[in-house]
């Protein structure tokens, strides 16, 4: 890794680049978004559910009406997802992992409906395109076009990047772009450390 280390305090990796931390591993670029702070209104919202349904129990043992039954249940139940889903939402976080050993892109994010956890693992092979828009509020985004399963998808890899940070998007474009076979990488990416078998011919 010396050859990279040299490369990278000649010319020094970003270590935020919008809303995502990045950091270079040994053979692997890694960039995460931070974790997001916990809140009561999970909590609160478990609290309430479970009060509810042990009001629908004692309705059901002091009172035959269904109607006074069925209140409690409801709403308990809809509370009860509702804690569920502020739990996903609060717990995510946006992950990729470039391996330039196993040529593979790995995407941890979360399904944007439910929430549920989800990850990737794309061959470098099936990276169709790495493209810097921009978003509508004027910000930067740093998108990746895949195919799995016969599909074409697209995920955010960094967003919110201001233009005082564009050079540092540009050279991460960049450096994926090589990685990917997509275009040739800067010479100070980790493609060229000497512990990666990568070969951009």
């Amino acid at each position: 890794m010396a050859r990279f280390a040299a490369a990278l305090e000649s010319n020094p990796a970003p270590t935020v680049l919008g809303d995502v931390a990045l950091r270079y591993e040994p053979s692997m670029l890694i960039g995460e978004t931070p974790k997001g702070p916990r809140t009561w209104r999970p909590t609160l919202a478990w609290l309430v559910g479970i009060s509810l349904l042990l009001v629908a129990v004692g309705a059901g043992l002091t009172s035959s009406s269904l109607l006074l039954l069925a209140i409690p249940v409801v709403a308990g139940g809809l509370i009860l997802a509702a804690a569920v889903w502020l739990e996903r939402f609060e717990k995510r976080q946006r992950r990729f992992v470039a391996n330039f050993i196993t040529y593979a892109l790995r995407l941890d994010f979360s399904s944007p409906i439910a929430g549920y956890p989800r990850t990737l693992v794309v061959d470098f092979d099936d990276v169709k395109a790495v493209e810097l828009v921009e978003q509508a509020d004027g910000a930067l985004c740093l998108l990746v076009d895949f195919e799995h399963q016969r599909r074409t998808l697209r995920e955010v890899l960094a967003a919110y990047i201001p233009e005082s940070q564009r050079p540092d998007a540009e050279r991460l474009e960049r450096v994926l772009r090589g990685a990917f076979g997509l275009g040739e990488p800067p010479a100070d990416s980790p493609a060229f450390s000497e512990e990666s078998s990568f070969d951009p011919g």
